[in-house]
């Protein structure tokens, strides 16, 4: 409970920082009127909430009947890192009263978009939001960064197929320490070399369509489970 305090107090001072500075850096705005509208459906119609960065924003937009038909609400902004998550969590996952929240998040982190990648850090931000949740009665799905074996727009970033092995492992045991639902999408989409497979991205690191294919039922199998 403490670990929470202190991190609940280190975001709350990012966000009044930022506020300061008069620069919506957690991007608030971009949900703020669908957020107004998702109140106001029946929870059966908001029953998961998916947090995370470009691959849930590119699920969300793209494979949008799906999300509909489910009862899901994609919550995911591209290019963010885990860091900018923990500050919209309440607005976008919390205060939506979803019966579960998919988080996926940190390969942003690793790639080095706003800040240095440290993993200690990135992987509180997500024990951060975990915590929120199930202090909230939110039912809590953890899932495995896609792989990802270099950075188009951050070719500099060197050992990425390492560093997002690691951060998966501890993203894993963790879940498995506090009786959350893992989703291990990695083992699924990775090739020997722990690349993304060929044919299901078209970068490398963004899932294309048949990417989604392979995630959907993996992280369906884990919402049936906290979701009756």
């Amino acid at each position: 409970m403490k670990r929470i305090i202190l991190s609940v107090i280190a975001t709350m001072a990012i966000v009044f920082s930022a506020q300061a500075a008069g620069d919506d850096w957690a991007n608030f705005k971009r949900y703020a009127s669908a957020n107004i509208e998702v109140k106001a459906l029946p929870q059966s119609q908001r029953k998961v909430v998916f947090m995370g960065n470009s691959i849930t924003d590119n699920w969300a937009s793209r494979h949008g009947d799906w999300f509909k038909e489910n009862g899901y609400i994609g919550r995911g902004i591209s290019g963010q890192t885990t860091y900018q998550m923990v500050l919209r969590f309440y607005e976008d996952v919390v205060n939506l009263h979803p019966k579960a929240v998919v988080i996926n998040g940190g390969t942003n982190d690793i790639a080095q978009n706003n800040h240095p990648y440290v993993e200690d850090r990135t992987f509180q931000n997500i024990v951060t939001m975990a915590q929120i949740a199930k202090a909230n009665g939110i039912k809590v799905i953890l899932t495995s960064i896609t792989p990802c074996d270099h950075y188009t727009w951050r070719p500099e970033i060197k050992d990425v197929i390492a560093k997002i092995k690691s951060l998966n492992a501890r993203i894993k045991e963790y879940a498995k320490k506090n009786k959350f639902q893992y989703v291990d999408y990695w083992t699924e989409m990775a090739n020997e070399q722990g690349a993304m497979r060929d044919g299901i991205s078209e970068e490398g690191c963004h899932p294309n369509a048949a990417g989604y294919a392979i995630m959907g039922p993996l992280v369906q199998k884990a919402i049936k489970k906290v979701v009756k």
